[in-house]
């Protein structure tokens, strides 16, 4: 069935996080570059531009552009504390900004430019300070932080139209994220903390991984682990690979969970903490990569012969015998291969096609089209951006009440989750798609 999808208003948005969310506050510039960082993190239901300190009457854009206020430009992220904790967004925080600067972020100078962390309580306070001081001792820079902890302010609503600009208005945004300098700064000073393929192991951390995951099991004592992580830092790792090292003297109960008796053990997991294989004996990093399964051997472990087909080996199923295309269940369809949330059944319509049919991805930033020359036509080929999956392919030859375009999507590709089922399964950001339906 279909029904058109509207922009929400902020405070449309607001109504329909959960209750029981909690919030953080953060300054970092321009808050057009910090809705979709927060946002792209597992846990996070929303994040909303604000205009901070400084009087309601005065909370403009025109005039905290100009420097005629005392607010500053901020962003509240509302998020599942079970899933990501307020220490992790405040570590994400640094990643995105230059701490060092006082006068502004990069080609915005002034006060309502300027960084700083929220707190809302003295556990908020102790959190962020520690992270500061870290950051500090770890002089990764040269001049002191300038970031500022304080206690959070009163704020007010920035205009619909700085709402999600990211996504609204994404070729004007990254055109300026890279001339402001944002984009190069953040590449060159954080690109290892916020991308490296070797990090210490963290749960939460493991869900978010796009790619193969190897745990490492190493002891500070062991001569054996230590000669393998010097490897590590000075060897190339596959492009699709992640290593986390494990306390093998400390973190015993994942030890325990694969049965590791010995240290620089290795185990190869998915993204929710199965084990695939087990490597041990090894004292040369290059033999533990040749000993892994590759992400093909994985594939072909946990998809179909017609799933890997059409999402590997750019394959078209059977019109009219497929499981989605005559499918009229409420919910959202997600990624076979990682689960990232794809399509929504309020976009859905018959196409007469015989093939699942949409008028919109439920997010733009997910999906990435490629020009595809294999038939005599030139088509447009849909993918998902996170698994690198075929999808099908997108023409603009619908009626224009219908938006235009035609998104057609082979059902292999795709998985369904019911709306009963989605706040179950972590889906619950998308449940709004059905609030006006």
């Amino acid at each position: 069935m279909f029904s058109i999808n509207t922009l929400f208003s902020a405070t449309e948005k607001q109504n329909i996080i959960p209750q029981n969310a909690k919030t953080a506050l953060f300054a970092g510039g321009c808050f057009w570059c910090m809705e979709g960082i927060f946002e792209a993190q597992d846990g996070v239901y929303e994040v909303l531009s604000w205009y901070a300190w400084d009087s309601e009457i005065t909370a403009n854009y025109q005039d905290v552009s100009s420097g005629m206020t005392k607010h500053r430009e901020v962003v509240q992220v509302y998020y599942n504390p079970e899933r990501i904790t307020y220490e992790k967004l405040v570590e994400l925080f640094w990643t995105q900004i230059d701490p060092t600067d006082p006068d502004g972020q990069f080609a915005d100078k002034w006060y309502q430019y300027t960084t700083a962390v929220y707190y809302q309580n003295e556990e908020e306070k102790k959190l962020a300070e520690t992270s500061k001081q870290k950051l500090e001792d770890s002089k990764k820079f040269e001049k002191r932080i300038a970031t500022l902890i304080l206690t959070t302010p009163e704020f007010y609503k920035a205009e619909e139209y700085h709402q999600d600009y990211y996504k609204k208005s994404s070729f004007r945004y990254n055109q300026y994220k890279k001339w402001s300098g944002r984009s190069d700064f953040i590449e060159k000073n954080w690109s290892e903390s916020a991308s490296s393929q070797y990090k210490k192991y963290d749960e939460n951390l493991i869900k978010n991984l796009k790619g193969r995951i190897v745990l490492f099991f190493h002891a500070d004592w062991c001569s054996t682990c230590k000669a393998l992580e010097k490897q590590i830092s000075q060897t190339k790792i596959p492009e699709d690979l992640f290593i986390l090292k494990v306390n093998f003297d400390t973190q015993k109960d994942i030890a325990k969970k694969y049965s590791i008796l010995s240290q620089s053990s290795f185990v190869q997991i998915d993204s929710k903490g199965n084990a695939y294989k087990r490597i041990v004996g090894k004292s040369d990093i290059n033999d533990v990569f040749d000993a892994l399964l590759t992400k093909e051997d994985l594939l072909k472990s946990t998809l179909t012969p017609l799933q890997f087909q059409v999402t590997q080996m750019w394959g078209t199923e059977s019109p009219f015998d497929n499981e989605y295309w005559d499918h009229k269940a409420d919910g959202i369809y997600v990624d076979v291969i990682d689960g990232t949330a794809l399509f929504s059944s309020t976009d859905k319509f018959d196409s007469g096609t015989g093939w699942p049919s949409f008028s919109r991805p439920i997010d733009d930033n997910f999906i990435g089209e490629e020009n595809d020359t294999k038939l005599a036509m030139p088509r447009t080929e849909v993918k998902s951006k996170n698994s690198d999956a075929h999808l099908g392919h997108v023409f603009n030859d619908w009626p224009e009440e219908l938006g235009w375009m035609r998104y057609c999507i082979n059902s292999a590709a795709l998985k369904f989750v019911p709306k009963e089922k989605m706040k179950e399964l972590w889906y619950e950001k998308y449940l709004f798609l059905f609030e006006w339906k």
